[in-house]
């Protein structure tokens, strides 16, 4: 056998020929135009469909940054990272992610979200809790009724509830935290954290919202200066003790002066009372100098704790819901319908083309 019958020669494709056969496939996809037009019209009503049928919700956001150098420099703890006994403050840019962490577990936390569902609101000029508006929204009112709870139940305090209503409270946060609250950082490098909440209530995902956020900020701040603030305290109630007891030697000098207006300066004894007087004016003096020096300082110290948190937006009405717009709709519905008729006839084509070469 030659060494030429073992040589396969191989097609060469020109350029002409890819010309010809994208020439062939652009006619082919215009002649299938009606089709592909009703295909598209279709899908078009099949989105419209989906879009304005499917349950609404609306989304309420707020996103605020924190300040990473807030409270201090490397030496002190940057975040509650401290209430669970852990020591972040030798670290520099890993601080950060220890704060937005810790405070994303702080909003998913159940006494946050619990303390959330008994605050008192104002809902359509009325007082209420926000527990009421969320089993309303929900239908659970008749269900927890079964269960011997009314709305009314939630109204006493909180170490009073029941063995029925912890468990109620346990579901909601579980059913909060799995379905309707978001918390996350838009961008992994910056130090900003949004909050959202989903529900098809629109007045409760912006109650929630709003509430969820300033009780959460509030507790952070709080115990990001609980030390300082103690120990502030401690120096302002001293200080005010010194003052009054500075105040009264003092008047007990004056009295002093009074009663010997021109004492003899032959008889000392006479004088041994007024320099007690003095002294003890004197004393008390200095030591309240020293602790109105102590307490700006620790004044300064508790202002350079307290972090900083900035709300950047919040969520005002009326809130973005999950619908598309009709000229968002019927933009992607058409891209969509001509995108898969087209793939569709090709696909077909190329089979039929396929099976004919076989036949």
């Amino acid at each position: 056998m030659s060494s030429q019958s073992n040589y396969i020669e191989e097609e060469k494709i020109s350029l002409g020929f890819l010309i010809r056969r994208l020439h062939y496939w652009v006619l082919f996809i215009f002649s299938k135009w009606l089709k592909i037009g009703i295909g598209t019209i279709v899908m078009i009503l099949l989105l419209l469909a989906f879009n304005y049928l499917k349950p609404k919700s609306y989304e309420a956001k707020t996103t605020f940054v924190l300040d990473k150098d807030a409270g201090g420099g490397l030496g002190e703890l940057g975040s509650l990272a401290s209430l669970a006994g852990v020591n972040i403050g030798s670290l520099s840019e890993s601080s950060v992610l220890f704060q937005m962490d810790n405070i994303e577990e702080l909003y998913r936390s159940r006494r946050m979200i619990e303390k959330t569902l008994l605050t008192q609101v104002d809902i359509d000029g009325q007082e209420a809790l926000m527990i009421d508006r969320f089993a309303r929204s929900n239908k659970f009112e008749s269900a927890w009724e079964k269960e011997g709870i009314h709305l009314t139940d939630f109204s006493k305090p909180r170490d009073n509830f029941s063995r029925t209503q912890d468990s109620l409270m346990k579901e909601s946060v579980k059913l909060i935290n799995e379905t309707f609250l978001t918390v996350g950082k838009p961008n992994r490098r910056a130090a900003i954290l949004e909050v959202g909440f989903t529900h098809k209530d629109e007045v409760l995902a912006k109650l929630f919202t709003d509430e969820h956020v300033k009780n959460v900020n509030n507790f952070y701040l709080e115990t990001k200066t609980k030390k300082t603030a103690a120990n502030l305290n401690i120096l302002q109630t001293q200080a005010d003790s010194v003052k009054r007891v500075l105040d009264a030697s003092i008047f007990n000098l004056a009295q002093i002066d009074e009663n010997i207006p021109n004492p003899n300066p032959l008889y000392k004894t006479s004088q041994v009372p007024y320099q007690k007087a003095l002294i003890d004016v004197q004393a008390n003096s200095a030591i309240y100098q020293e602790i109105v020096k102590q307490l700006e300082l620790a004044k300064v110290a508790h202002r350079n704790q307290m972090p900083l948190i900035q709300i950047i937006d919040k969520p005002l009405y009326p809130l973005n819901d999950n619908r598309w717009s009709l000229f968002k709709t019927l933009v992607i519905g058409g891209f969509l319908g001509v995108i898969i008729m087209t793939f569709y006839f090709l696909l077909r084509q190329i089979y039929l083309s396929a099976l004919k070469e076989v036949g």
